[in-house]
């Protein structure tokens, strides 16, 4: 397969998995509606687990079977791959996919659809950072020491954090009305009610979406993993680096698009922030574990470089957020300045 055609390929299949995530993410957020969560639950726990479940399942994937050339391709770099999607998915997270939110937050000022630039939010947001730079930091250490001990020590750490994350998450009592409640719209609706036009669609299609949207999508990122592989070689880029800023780019946009034009344009806010900020402790625990556990867990210097940039990005947004006591859409832009960065430095 020629370069030109592979890579049509790969932009293809990030379409695909770009198209059942977003399948899997209405009817997460619906589901959420029907069993009564409250947004920062929703948002942090079941939305970001959402839009989450196909970054994890990419490194997953490629690491069990890219390796072993099982998925078709990939020239045996599973673990570079793997390890590049897993801290691929933070750095998107807290540079371009805050920024964007921040885009989307600036468009509803500058249409007077938003009377104002601060994000109406839940306090539980303040938590999601808090917990992602106690996750990530972790990341680097282990990286930088190499001991397999550690690694599974660290693994299991992250693990139990996670655990407690989400049980102090559904535990939060829920705000009472004010503001931020009175100017949201309601859930979307469920997408596959429009083929059965049910009057209010039952649990049972909700669950039927969740799964038909996850096998898919699992399917699919099984080929495009490879296939990354493949394009890395081809390409003659690092595969770690590849999938660090592509796999993302299809993983991640559920995410993006949800948070930024779909929730954030509705002014749920504390949806879309959660939805991102919660897979920020997602991505930076569970996701980090797959790689303490599964591979040798060696970062190269881009890789480190990343990891900061990140973290200097969402500590800049979370400083903000301590003295202002809340969010401008404004200070979210710095995000994209700090993807853009990167894209420099690595290009």
């Amino acid at each position: 397969m020629g370069t030109g055609l592979l890579l049509t390929y790969v932009v293809f299949l990030c379409f695909l998995v770009m198209g059942f995530c977003l399948v899997f993410v209405n009817a997460v957020e619906y589901f959420g509606g029907q069993i009564g969560m409250s947004d920062t639950a929703a948002g942090s726990i079941l939305a970001s687990f959402g839009t989450a479940t196909p970054e994890t399942l990419v490194p997953l994937i490629a690491i069990l079977f890219v390796g072993s050339g099982a998925a078709g391709g990939g020239g045996g770099h599973g673990e570079e791959i793997g390890i590049g999607a897993i801290l691929g998915a933070p750095f998107m997270l807290a540079t371009i996919a805050l920024g964007v939110v921040g885009i989307s937050g600036a468009i509803g000022v500058f249409t007077k659809s938003r009377t104002s630039p601060n994000l109406m939010l839940e306090p539980g947001i303040l938590r999601n950072f808090k917990y992602f730079f106690t996750f990530y930091p972790l990341a680097i250490i282990a990286g930088l020491i190499h001991s397999r001990t550690l690694n599974i020590i660290l693994g299991i750490g992250l693990l139990l954090g996670y655990a407690f994350y989400v049980w102090k998450t559904l535990t939060l009592p829920e705000p009472e009305g004010g503001e931020a409640k009175e100017e949201e719209e309601e859930h979307a609706s469920l997408w596959f009610n429009k083929i059965f036009k049910f009057k209010e669609p039952p649990l049972w299609l909700t669950i039927l979406q969740l799964l038909v949207g996850f096998v898919m999508m699992a399917y699919i990122i099984f080929i495009f993993a490879g296939k990354l592989g493949d394009l890395s070689i081809a390409l003659g880029i690092p595969a770690v680096i590849l999938s660090l800023i592509v796999a993302p780019l299809a993983t991640e946009l559920p995410e993006v698009g949800g948070a930024s034009i779909f929730w954030t344009l509705r002014k749920k806010d504390t949806l879309a922030l959660g939805n991102i900020t919660g897979a920020m402790v997602y991505q930076s625990s569970i996701a980090v574990c797959i790689g303490l556990f599964l591979t040798p867990w060696v970062l190269t210097k881009d890789i480190a470089i990343s990891i900061i940039l990140a973290i200097c990005s969402a500590g800049i947004i979370f400083t903000y957020y301590l003295i202002k006591k809340g969010i401008s859409c404004w200070i979210l832009l710095i995000g994209n300045v700090f993807y853009v960065i990167y894209l420099i430095y690595i290009l």
